[in-house]
């Protein structure tokens, strides 16, 4: 009598860990439809891949980052500033690459050096137009929508399936046991019915 008290909330525990093991393989698996007569057994996350696609792709465009979001990022003092020395960089390599090899160096030194000076004073400017008027082309050609979409969709399912884990795998581990508790103290509750109002 004992020993069959104390097997009900053991597998009550295995049947609620069991139930969540199986629940979070139907997840994944199957990749691809099995007919089982009355229903069709297809893995939620191959079923809804695309729509997952479009959702997440719009979720990131619409509230994690928009193209203005990339163009505030990248229209900044630090990255004109930058992009001004590397600009400076080139203009003096290409410089002494242009210019004949019979002037004098300090004559091609003064030109590199007032070269640099007024590109540091006008390039941020410059810099700053340049991104401003190509934001609309941004804009529009741009769709962080669409290329989340495009990568999401290019994944193979076994890669979904490895990123969803990667990032979820404590979570999933956590609901499987959760499972298993959970069915233990339905056992327990089972038992405490059972001594309470005996058959």
């Amino acid at each position: 009598m004992y020993y069959q008290l104390a097997a009900i909330p053991l597998i009550s525990a295995f049947i609620g860990y069991l139930t969540n093991v199986v629940a979070i393989k139907l997840l994944f698996w199957p990749q691809k439809p099995i007919n089982c007569v009355f229903f069709e057994l297809f893995g939620l996350l191959p079923k809804r891949q695309a729509e997952i696609a479009v959702k997440v792709g719009e979720l990131v465009e619409e509230q994690l980052l928009s193209p203005d979001d990339l163009i505030d990022k990248i229209n900044t003092p630090e990255t004109q500033e930058i992009i001004t020395e590397k600009l400076c960089e080139i203009v003096r390599d290409r410089l002494y690459t242009v210019l004949p090899r019979i002037l004098p160096q300090k004559l091609v030194q003064l030109i590199g050096d007032n070269l640099e000076k007024i590109l540091y004073q006008e390039a941020p400017g410059l810099i700053e137009q340049l991104i401003e008027s190509g934001q609309d082309h941004i804009n529009n050609e741009i769709k962080i929508k669409t290329m989340v979409e495009d990568k999401i969709n290019s994944l193979d399912l076994d890669e979904l399936e490895k990123l969803v884990r990667g990032v979820s795998s404590t979570e999933l581990k956590f609901i499987e046991i959760l499972g298993g508790v959970l069915g233990f103290i339905i056992g327990l509750v089972q038992i405490a019915i059972l001594l309470l109002f005996p058959l």
